[in-house]
C-alpha cells in the first residue's frame, strides 16, 4: 500500500519485531493460541492481520512514552484538504483547540502506530511464516518418532494437533470480507498421513534396496537351508585323518575304510548363520569296525565370504545348495572284526587264533637253535589283545625242548687226537633222538709189546646240563654241555668196557675209554686179565 509514513524511522522500527508480535497477540490471539504464533493459510486473513498490526490503537503508556521522546515539529504547510497540524479531529466536524490534550478527549483521533510501515509489516510476516514452518517441522518429526495419532485424537483449541490440522475458530467479519475479495485459489496442501506414508515407503524402500544390495535373499536362503546326510558324508569322506580310522595298524595289514550309516542326530543354526551338526557314522575295513560320533560346522556357500576361517573347508552339495563344512570333533567305539596278521618277530608261519568275543588272539612262538648234533627249541605263548585303539602283545612262560639229530650222530668216527688211534673202530648206532640213547660199537688195541685187540658194544645215554665254570670249549651255542656215558662188553679179560665222553663244538667227540683184555704170559707163566685205557677225540667221517 502507499504509506506516507515510510521514512527514515523504518530502519529503527524494523529492529523491534516484538511490538508487532504484541499487536498480533492482542488482535488474533484467539486464532494463534498462547504458545505458538503461526499465520493462517488464508491470504485475506493475513491481510487483515497486517492491517491490525499497522493501525493498532496505542495504549496510554505507549503514547506517553512516544510523546516524551519525539521532538516538537514545526507546523508544515498543509496540503489541500488536510487539517492543520495545530488542531486534531476528535469527531466528524469537531476540532480540538491546540492547547487541549487529546488524552482528555473522550473520542481521541486515530493515530498511526509507530511500526505502521511496509518494511515492518513484511518483516513480521516473514517471522511468523518462519515460526510456523519450524513448528510444523517439529510436529512432523514427533509424529514419525512417537505414537501415531488415532482417528479420535482430541483437537486442542488455539493450536494444532500432531497432524497440524487447523482448528475451527470464530469467523470475523473482516476475515469474511477478505475472503470474498481474495480471487486467488487456495493451494491444496498434501495430507500429513500421505507424507508419513511416503516417508515410510522411502525408508522401507531404502531398507529393501540395501537388503538386496547386501545379499539379503541369499542370506535368507542360507538361514532356511538344511544340512542333510549327503553333505555330512561328503565332508567326512574328504577328511583324510578321519578316513584313516581310529585303530592302529600294528600287527595288522593296511586296509582302506568305508563310510556307512551316516545319520544326523541334531542340527542347530546359530545366530551368525552357521549350522552345528551332530551325527553318527560307521567306519569299517578288513580288520576294524568303528561306530563314530562326529561334530561338524557348516556354512552356506553363498555366505562363505562372511567366514574367513571356512575358506579351506570341504565342499559338500545337498538339495538346499552347496555347503562348506569341516569336522570339528570326532570319537569312536572300535572293535576288531579280524585277528592280527603279522608280527615282525615271526616272519614266517605266523598264524594266530582269533577270539572275537574276548578281542584277543593266541599264538605260540617257537625259536630254534641248531647245532651239529641237534637243535634246541624254545616255545613262548603270546597273547594279543585289542583295547579299542591298538593291538598289544604279552608273553607267557617259555618252555624249552632239545631234539637230537640221529643222522648227524650215527656213523663211523675216525681218530682225531690223543690215543684215539688205538681205537681202531668207533661207530655210533641205534641213536634214539627222543631219548638220547645209542650204542657204540668199538675195536680197541692195547699198548706195549704184543698188543691185544678187543671189541664190544657199549650202551650209552646222552645228558645235558647248563655250562658252568671250567666248561671251556665244551659249551655249546645254547649254553649247555652235552655229555654221554655207558657200559658194555669186552671180548677180552673180564669182559667189561666203559666209556665217557662229551660232544665237541666242531663235530668231534672227546672220550675216555677203558676195556678188559687178556694179557698173555711172557715166555712162561699164565696170561692175566688186564684193562686198557684210551683217551682222545674222534670225528665223524664224511660220506
Amino acid at each position: 500500500m502507499s504509506d506516507p509514513h515510510n521514512s527514515d524511522r523504518d530502519a529503527i522500527d524494523s529492529v523491534e519485531p516484538s511490538l508487532a508480535s504484541s499487536a498480533l497477540d492482542r488482535t488474533f490471539g484467539a486464532h494463534f493460541g498462547t504458545s505458538t504464533q503461526i499465520l493462517p493459510d488464508d491470504l485475506a486473513t493475513r491481510e487483515a492481520m497486517r492491517q491490525a498490526a499497522h493501525f493498532a490503537p496505542p495504549s496510554p503508556q505507549t503514547v506517553s512514552n512516544r510523546l516524551s521522546r519525539v521532538p516538537e515539529i514545526s507546523d508544515p504547510v498543509s496540503a489541500p484538504g488536510q487539517v492543520p497540524a495545530s488542531s486534531e479531529v476528535s469527531a466528524p466536524g469537531q476540532v480540538i483547540a491546540p492547547d487541549q490534550s487529546p488524552l482528555h478527549n473522550q473520542a481521541p483521533a486515530r493515530e498511526l502506530a509507530k511500526t505502521a510501515t511496509s518494511t515492518y509489516a513484511a518483516a513480521c510476516e516473514l517471522v511468523a511464516i518462519a515460526r510456523r514452518d519450524l513448528a510444523e517441522y517439529n510436529q512432523a518429526v514427533n509424529s514419525l518418532t512417537q505414537v501415531l495419532p488415532t482417528a479420535t485424537a482430541t483437537l486442542q483449541q488455539g493450536g494444532r494437533d500432531g497432524w497440524t490440522q487447523a482448528l475451527h475458530r470464530p469467523v470475523s467479519a473482516d476475515a469474511v470480507e477478505a475472503d470474498s475479495l481474495d480471487e486467488k485459489p487456495k493451494k491444496r496442501r498434501m495430507p500429513r498421513w500421505a507424507i508419513v506414508l511416503i516417508v515410510i515407503l522411502l525408508v522401507g524402500g531404502a531398507g529393501v534396496g540395501g537388503f538386496f544390495a547386501l545379499g539379503g535373499p541369499a542370506y535368507i536362503a542360507s538361514m532356511l537351508a538344511e544340512v542333510d546326510e549327503s553333505a555330512v558324508r561328503a565332508v567326512l569322506e574328504q577328511d583324510d585323518a578321519f578316513m584313516r580310522g581310529f585303530a592302529s595298524t600294528d600287527y595288522v595289514g593296511e586296509s582302506a575304510y568305508q563310510l556307512s550309516d551316516v545319520r544326523i542326530t541334531q542340527a542347530v543354526t546359530e545366530d551368525d548363520g552357521s549350522v552345528l551338526v551332530d551325527a553318527e557314522a560307521v567306519l569299517t575295513n578288513e580288520f576294524f569296525k568303528s561306530e563314530c560320533l562326529v561334530h561338524l560346522i557348516f556354512v552356506h556357500a553363498s555366505q562363505a565370504d562372511r567366514y574367513p576361517s571356512m575358506q579351506d573347508a570341504e565342499t559338500a552339495t545337498s538339495p538346499d545348495g552347496e555347503w562348506l563344512g569341516t569336522l570339528s570333533q570326532s570319537s569312536a567305539t572300535t572293535r576288531a572284526i579280524a585277528g592280527v596278521t603279522n608280527d615282525p618277530d615271526f616272519p614266517e608261519g605266523f598264524s594266530p587264533t582269533f577270539d572275537e568275543a574276548s578281542q584277543t588272539c593266541s599264538y605260540t612262538g617257537v625259536s630254534a637253535l641248531d647245532m651239529w648234533f641237534g637243535s634246541r627249541k624254545t616255545s613262548t605263548p603270546y597273547t594279543y589283545a585289542f583295547d579299542g585303539q591298538i593291538w598289544t602283545r604279552s608273553a607267557g612262560e617259555a618252555t624249552e625242548e632239545f631234539s637230537y639229530n640221529a643222522d648227524a650222530l650215527a656213523g663211523y668216527y675216525s681218530a682225531q687226537d690223543g690215543d684215539a688211534g688205538r681205537m681202531t673202530s668207533f661207530r655210533i648206532v641205534d641213536f634214539d633222538a627222543s631219548t638220547g640213547a645209542f650204542s657204540i660199537e668199538y675195536k680197541a688195541t692195547s699198548s706195549g709189546f704184543n698188543p691185544q685187540t678187543i671189541s664190544g658194544v657199549i650202551a650209552c645215554q646222552m645228558t645235558s646240563e647248563a655250562a658252568g665254570e671250567g666248561s671251556g670249549s665244551f659249551r655249546q651255542a645254547d649254553g649247555f654241555v652235552y655229555a654221554f656215558s655207558g657200559d658194555g662188553q669186552s671180548s677180552g679179560g673180564d669182559g667189561a668196557a666203559h666209556i665217557e665222553g662229551v660232544l665237541g663244538l666242531d663235530g668231534s667227540i672227546l672220550f675216555d675209554f677203558s676195556g678188559d683184555y687178556t694179557k698173555p704170559a711172557f715166555l712162561f707163566g699164565n696170561p692175566s686179565n688186564e684193562s686198557m685205557e684210551i683217551s682222545g677225540s674222534v670225528v665223524k667221517q664224511q660220506g
